[in-house]
Parts: C-alpha cells; sequence; structure tokens
C-alpha cells in the first residue's frame, strides 16, 4: 500500500456492530486502511489518539438554515445593524462541525422556498460558498405544482419534505390529505423518500382557536393544544396512506415512545418507513415551559418527564432511524412576545452528538454503537448517502471525529457558536476535539481551522 496522507493511531473506533482498537488510514479523502494497531503504513500526518475513540461524522437530518433569505427576515424585524456578521450557512456549518457533524441535510423553508429546478440553483449559490461541513438538501413541492419533483432528483435532492400541520404558512407549504396523497403517488416515481411532519393540522386549529378564545397567552398553552394525539393522529393516517400507496416515507421528530411504537409495527406489516427523533426529546421535558416560556416552543411540543426517559429504550431496541436536531438559530426577538406570537423551533446542530454522548453514553442509556446508528449509518441510509457517508469502512468518505469520553462539561451558551439562547445550559456534553470531512481537518482542539466553501453537495447519486 502507498504512503498514507494521514494515520489515526492507538485509538478506539466506533462502528454500529461496536468498538475495536484499531488504526484508521486516510488517503485522498477517503478511508483507506483499518487495521490492527501499528500495521499500516507510514503517513505524512499521524495523530495518536491514544484514549480517544473515533466516530463517523454526524449527519444531522434535519436542520433549517434559513439561507437564503433569512437576513431579509430578520433584517426587517431587527434593523440592517443588528445582522452585522451574520453569515447564513456559513454559521449553520461552523456551528455543525463543533459538534461533530460532518453532513448537515438543510430544510428547504427559506426564500425562497425549493420547490423547482430553478430555486434549488438559487440556494445552491448562496449556501454551497458558505459551507465549512458536506451537505445535502431537502427539498418539497407546492400542493397546487407537482411540476418542480421529478427534476428536483436530478439536481441531487435526497428526498421531499411534506408537513400536515399548517405552522408557517408563507414558508411551509401545508398538504392536506388529498395533497399528501397527490404528491406522494408524484415523488414515488424518483425513488426517494418523503420525510413528514405528522401533527394533526384540525385537532390542533380546534384546540388554538378554543384557548385564544379563553384568552389564553401563556406559555403552557402551546401545550395544551399541542397534547399527544395530535401527533399521533397524523403519525397513524400518514402510515395508512403510505400504506395503501406503497410509497416511502420518513417520519420526522417523533416525540413520542407510542409514535415510534407505530412505526415500528407498520415496519413489520410492509410499509416502507423510517423515522427520526431529535435530542431535545430525549433530555428536556414540558417542565421547562416553567423556567424558558415561550423559548420552549418547537413542533412537535416537549413531553412529559416519562415519556424522555422511555424514549432512551427505543434507541436501544433499534426503534429510532435518525436523529436530527431541528436546528433553527432564530435571533431572540422572534421568540418573544406571547406565546402565538413567538416562532417555534430551537438552535441544536452543534449540541446533538455532545449531549448524545455525554446524557446517553456517559449514563449508560445507551452504547457507542448505538449511537452511531442514530447519529452515522442510519441518518446516511435514510437520505440514501450510504456508504460512501455515515460509516468507517474503506472507500468511504473520510468524515469523522475525535472524541476524549472523559473530557465532559456543562453545556454554557457562551460556549455555542452565534447563538442567543439554548435550552440545554447544565446539561452534560462531550465535544469533538478533532473533527475531519473528507479528510481535512476542520475542527482542531475545538476551534474550527476549516475553511469557508470547502464543503459539497451530497446527493444519492453520488457513489462509493
Amino acid at each position: 500500500m502507498e504512503r498514507l496522507d494521514t494515520k489515526l493511531v492507538n485509538g478506539k473506533l466506533a462502528t454500529s456492530e461496536g468498538v475495536m482498537d484499531a488504526d484508521l488510514g486516510i488517503g485522498g479523502g477517503r478511508i483507506v486502511a483499518i487495521g490492527s494497531q501499528g500495521s499500516l503504513p507510514d503517513a505524512d500526518d499521524v495523530i495518536d489518539i491514544t484514549g480517544r475513540v473515533v466516530l463517523p461524522g454526524g449527519i444531522d437530518t434535519h436542520v433549517h438554515s434559513g439561507d437564503p433569505g433569512a437576513d431579509q427576515m430578520f433584517g426587517a424585524a431587527m434593523g440592517a445593524e443588528a445582522l452585522k456578521g451574520w453569515d447564513g450557512f456559513a454559521d449553520t456549518t461552523r456551528a455543525a462541525a463543533l459538534g461533530g457533524v460532518t453532513t448537515v441535510v438543510d430544510m428547504p423553508f427559506q426564500l425562497p422556498t425549493t420547490t423547482d429546478a430553478e430555486t434549488f440553483d438559487a440556494k445552491l449559490s448562496s449556501i454551497g460558498p458558505r459551507a465549512f461541513v458536506d451537505f445535502a438538501m431537502w427539498v418539497t413541492c407546492k400542493p397546487e405544482d407537482l411540476s418542480g419533483i421529478l427534476p428536483l432528483k436530478e439536481k441531487g435532492a435526497v428526498g421531499y419534505k411534506l408537513v400536515m400541520q399548517q405552522s408557517v404558512a408563507e414558508f411551509m407549504p401545508y398538504h392536506h390529505d388529498g395533497a399528501l396523497c397527490e404528491a406522494l403517488q408524484e415523488i414515488k416515481k424518483t425513488g426517494l423518500t418523503s420525510t413528514i411532519h405528522a401533527e394533526s393540522q384540525d385537532i390542533i386549529h380546534t384546540l388554538e382557536e378554543k384557548l385564544k378564545a379563553e384568552g389564553r397567552k401563556d406559555a403552557r398553552a402551546f401545550l395544551d393544544c399541542h397534547p399527544p394525539i395530535t401527533e399521533l393522529e397524523a403519525v397513524n393516517r400518514a402510515l395508512f396512506i403510505a400504506g395503501q400507496l406503497d410509497a416511502k416515507i420518513n417520519i420526522a421528530h417523533c416525540s413520542l415512545v407510542e409514535g415510534l411504537d407505530m412505526v415500528d409495527q407498520a415496519k413489520r406489516e410492509g410499509v416502507r418507513v423510517t423515522v427520526e427523533s431529535c435530542p431535545h426529546y430525549f433530555v428536556l421535558d414540558d417542565s421547562i415551559f416553567d423556567e424558558k416560556g415561550t423559548l420552549a416552543k418547537l413542533s412537535p411540543a416537549l413531553r412529559s418527564r416519562e415519556n424522555v426517559d422511555a424514549m432512551w429504550q427505543k434507541i436501544r431496541e433499534g426503534k429510532v432511524d435518525c436523529m436530527g436536531s431541528d436546528h433553527v438559530a432564530y435571533p431572540l426577538v422572534f421568540k418573544q412576545g406571547d406565546i402565538w406570537q413567538a416562532l417555534a423551533g430551537i438552535p441544536g446542530v452543534q449540541t446533538m452528538i455532545p449531549l448524545l454522548l455525554g446524557e446517553g453514553v456517559n449514563r449508560d442509556r445507551i452504547d457507542l454503537a448505538q449511537l452511531v446508528r442514530v447519529t452515522s449509518e442510519g441518518p446516511a441510509r435514510v437520505c440514501g448517502l450510504y456508504p460512501r457517508k455515515g460509516s468507517l469502512q474503506v472507500g468511504a468518505d473520510a468524515d469523522l471525529s475525535v472524541f476524549d469520553l472523559k473530557d465532559e462539561r456543562e453545556v454554557k451558551l457562551e460556549e455555542q457558536y452565534k447563538i442567543e439562547w439554548t435550552l440545554y445550559d447544565g446539561k452534560r456534553a462531550v465535544y469533538p476535539e478533532k473533527v475531519f470531512v473528507r479528510g481535512k481537518k476542520v475542527v482542531d482542539g475545538g476551534r474550527v481551522v476549516g475553511e469557508r466553501g470547502y464543503g459539497i453537495l451530497c446527493s444519492p447519486m453520488d457513489g462509493v
């Protein structure tokens, strides 16, 4: 074998099958060798990682960068002066790198929404030159116009986002049942998946109108109009429709153990479905509304402590396919006002994997193999990027992160990249020491050393 570019020695490699003592060699941006310690050829750069563990680069399946267009929305509300230093997708991907995420899968909701080849190109021209890590793109469709669906596959989309509950109408096309059926049938022709925001429009709207009529504006009013039935009813409906149409779907941001069990049962019955959850449903419960108020508004809503404690078991049982942070870094002003005025969403791309290590692996709630399945391999499979992404195997992109699991600390706002607030204060986290994207070091010593514009678009058409 020829001389390696980089060699990581004396550490442990974590895979979806377990953890092994091994050295790893990188050449040409790919993993080219894995062998027993001391067995690999010489390298230009030899990195001793004694006492550390190497994880495959994380893939965050659910990121809202808002690029392009967020600067217009934020600027209109805050004034141009408040946006000095804002750098759109660069900010999102720098934060991702600092958390060990080497591929972000961005949602299509920005200005303009990604619904056809033209808007795809417009978004790519904005985010590509800013990317510190690799990225992929979800797209969507207008209920009244499905003509963009097939061309978007050719552009390189990983799949289509469909929303069953109308929240931010100007950004997110709402797909009622008829539109959902028509879209799924057209998307089926592409062979790609549809990731579905499953909440019941009718039930939520009815409860909202009732609470508003009663004069409720407190933060807990949001919980009262988003009880578990609003999610479970929609999950059940999405599974039924997908099963009838033989469509491939992914249930996004599932917050409930019952929802995960419903998806598992549907799989057993032959429905082509996967399911995503989010770190906040494993470490936060609905009591945080008493402390954080409108900052805790997100959809689906945070759930009971009993549900939170039970969610870890679902990872151990293999009932969670992938993790997404559902990251959105609103300026603080967008979370202020009463509960109906505040926007839903929280930042989290930087803390997703660190939290799952600190609150999960280090607390023996899950093991490293289970972590890899939901943060690397599972997301790569859901998005059609496996095996190029999501694993430590010869031939795969050299996307990886090096962690010292003993270096655990509390999440602090001042250590988060360019966000004004976090719900995770005081939670335990383990941040990566080094992060590589296609063999290039983008984080070293907990600092970003990569280059703006290095990240590339990844699509299901890419091979190994």
